[in-house]
């Protein structure tokens, strides 16, 4: 789904509802716990270096990270659709904050190590 990407608030503007309640959640945790990476656009969605991307789709936001450590948190999201890389919430009751925020701690320090 094209969406305007010429800035990270253009993106979140471009989002309805309810993906947008789902993406602004996500968006929050991700800056709460994560103040230091810069919010950017990359590939049409919204990024965050080394931590992960974040995309609205037709039906469901999209939250792409590391493959080797969603692999370990898949079974925190029960009912999310889990591919390969990413989790794909359709309802923003999925939204599990607390599994959220360590899934994003675990990319982090996974990145950390293989970058670093």
């Amino acid at each position: 789904m094209k969406r305007d990407s010429s800035s990270p608030a253009a993106y979140v503007r471009s989002v309805e509802s309810p993906q947008k309640k789902i993406l602004e959640t996500v968006r929050r945790v991700i800056r709460a716990k994560h103040p230091k990476v810069r919010e950017g656009i990359r590939y049409g969605m919204l990024d965050y270096p080394g931590l992960a991307n974040l995309a609205a789709q037709k039906n469901y936001v999209a939250l792409y990270v590391a493959p080797e450590v969603l692999e370990q948190h898949k079974g925190a999201f029960p009912g999310v659709s889990a591919g390969k890389s990413c989790l794909r919430f359709k309802k923003p009751e999925e939204v599990d904050e607390a599994a959220l925020e360590k899934l994003l701690r675990d990319v982090a320090k996974h990145r950390a190590r293989t970058e670093g």
